[in-house]
């Protein structure tokens, strides 16, 4: 998700800098609370998926391979 949107654009959203987006999107730190919250601003239907793994499909929360998986299938 961060590399679709891009850690340039994700930085100008929010007080987090660039350099730590793309950090964060290599996996060589950790997401914070304050990155989610910018996140699921971008993305209110993985929500739920992003504070804790899970999803919730008949209320609306997926993740991201859950819809490519079931996109397809549509």
């Amino acid at each position: 998700m961060i590399k679709t949107v891009g850690p340039k654009r994700l930085s100008q959203l929010s007080d987090t800098d660039h350099s730590r987006w793309l950090n964060v999107s290599k996996g060589a730190v950790r997401v914070s609370t304050e990155e989610i919250d910018v996140l699921v601003k971008l993305y209110p239907k993985y929500a739920l998926w992003l504070a804790s793994g899970q999803i919730s499909p008949g209320i609306g929360q997926t993740s991201p391979d859950y819809d490519e998986a079931n996109q397809s299938s549509e």
